[in-house]
């Protein structure tokens, strides 16, 4: 039976992501040279060789969702995101199991591969690497943590955002949300920070128009609340999320804020089945959810053909769609 990368971890006592990255010469590992010298004199004694590339067909993969089925029925993103996870998985012939985080321990050992979906915590992510060195991170970037991952920019379509609503309008509010890690631990959206210091370069920056909230339907919805309270006068607001921008809507119209006329509106991900059925239409930054999914399943099927491959980073480009919920182009120019 030929020589695997877990009998070299099982020997070493490391794990199997350790082992795939010290014998693949991984010069962002960080590990003692006693542990590489170690790990390269088991390989060497059990006489190991890199395994061939091989078809996907017949591998078993688990598509791991960071939130539990009931709250991703309030953060429709992440149920996309996974959604197409599984299509382009099946597609590509994997066999699939979908995990959620209530019942990860459900992953069995012999698990081929996982496809990590959202904000995990290191310590999850290191309990991944220990069931297979085919790790993929969806939505997060762990390249630092040296595992696979695919992410859509952030940063290009905030500032995208950001160009056209400090072209047109004075008072820009910003409703944020709150994430936290699986073991509870604040992530900082890049979205925010993006945001923020693009308004404060254009010196239209007002910390009273900046709420962060949870994000959810309600939360978007207790966030604008907020701030039509407030003494600011708003001409638009950026929320980060659809979910809190279905929120947000809801609370204008409420307080028959005429859209866009009055407050404009734009929103992030572009779940075009939520932002193109509401009324008005949502501008958004759309997130190409399976063009994502597409590039985390080649990136699993390329580390599991050959594991020894140097972690990759893969960010999807975003786009600014123009629609109802601000005014054409012509009209604000």
């Amino acid at each position: 039976m030929a020589v695997t990368l877990k009998d070299i971890a099982n020997r070493a006592g490391v794990s199997l992501a350790t082992v795939s990255r010290v014998l693949n010469n991984d010069p962002r590992l960080s590990v003692s040279v006693e542990t590489r010298r170690k790990i390269i004199s088991i390989a060497e004694q059990l006489s190991y060789t890199k395994r061939p590339k091989s078809q996907v067909t017949g591998r078993r993969i688990a598509i791991v969702q960071w939130y539990s089925a009931e709250r991703e029925l309030d953060d429709i993103y992440y149920m996309s995101v996974r959604m197409n996870v599984e299509q382009a998985a099946q597609q590509a012939g994997f066999m699939t199991m979908t995990v959620f985080e209530n019942n990860m321990d459900q992953i069995p050992q012999d698990i081929d591969g996982i496809v990590a979906i959202g904000k995990f915590s290191g310590h999850q992510l290191h309990l991944f690497e220990k069931l297979t060195p085919a790790v993929v991170v969806v939505d997060y970037d762990v390249l630092v943590g040296g595992l696979d991952c695919v992410l859509p920019d952030f940063v290009g379509g905030m500032n995208q955002a950001a160009g056209y609503l400090t072209t047109h309008y004075q008072n820009i509010g910003l409703i944020a949300g709150l994430e936290l890690t699986t073991d509870g631990q604040r992530v900082r959206d890049v979205r925010e920070k993006t945001f923020l210091n693009a308004l404060k370069d254009r010196e239209r920056y007002n910390p009273k128009m900046v709420k962060v909230e949870n994000y959810t339907v309600d939360g978007g919805y207790k966030a604008m609340k907020e701030l039509l309270a407030g003494p600011e006068s708003l001409d638009a607001v950026m929320v980060t999320n659809d979910a809190m921008a279905v929120g947000a809507l809801r609370a204008l119209h409420e307080a028959h804020v005429v859209i866009p006329d009055q407050i404009a509106l734009v929103s992030f991900n572009d779940i075009e089945s939520v932002t193109c059925n509401l009324y008005p239409a949502l501008s958004a930054v759309h997130v190409a959810t399976d063009q994502m999914a597409s590039v985390a399943i080649e990136l699993l099927g390329r580390r599991l053909a050959d594991s020894e491959l140097a972690p990759q980073r893969v960010v999807v480009g975003t786009r600014l769609m123009l629609r109802q919920s601000t005014p054409p182009e012509e009209t604000n120019s």
